[in-house]
């Protein structure tokens, strides 16, 4: 580690949505600075992965799957880090997907499904990894947002809501 002041040696990090693109790179990212790190996602075979390659940089890692959606997951999974780490010092929320189209055509089923996915599931789980934190009295909780949250682009108006929802909600949550 090149600067002192970012290595993370004795921390625990938990990355939601850290088994492909940026949830990935963060989980990596957090390792090489010295975290023992849990990827978590929906699919078991890419946490497994991930999951290896944290434990390949010589970092504790475990594969718990869980969806942001579920509440229960997510409980599971912060009893899942507690149990085997003995803490969780790091949330990194990065779970969230976009669809393109056209917001006059936009099936509200699917822009409730995006919602639900990339903002309630951000405050979901903040609001239980959230807890634990305020009860050890240290935590820090890292929300992924977009370019998106300031910016409208073509044809992803839900994404770009939920996101710029994210935003907001971190600095309601920071207050």
């Amino acid at each position: 580690m090149g600067y002192s002041r970012l290595e993370l040696n004795g921390k625990v990090a938990v990355v939601i949505g850290g088994s492909s693109g940026i949830g990935r790179a963060i989980a990596h990212g957090l390792a090489e600075a010295g975290a023992d790190v849990v990827p978590s996602a929906r699919r078991p075979e890419q946490v497994e992965a991930v999951a290896k390659e944290i434990e390949a940089l010589g970092r504790r890692s475990l594969r718990v799957t869980a969806d942001v959606t579920d509440r229960d997951s997510l409980e599971k999974l912060l009893r899942a880090a507690v149990d085997a780490l003995g803490k969780v010092d790091i949330l990194v929320n990065s779970a969230g997907y976009n669809q393109r189209a056209p917001t006059l055509d936009f099936p509200e089923a699917d822009w409730n499904r995006l919602i639900e996915t990339n903002l309630n599931g951000t405050l979901r789980a903040c609001q239980v990894f959230g807890r634990h934190m305020i009860e050890r009295q240290y935590g820090r909780i890292i929300n992924v947002a977009s370019m998106g949250s300031f910016l409208a682009l073509f044809e992803v108006a839900a994404y770009c809501a939920s996101k710029a929802g994210v935003t907001s909600l971190t600095k309601s949550l920071a207050i």
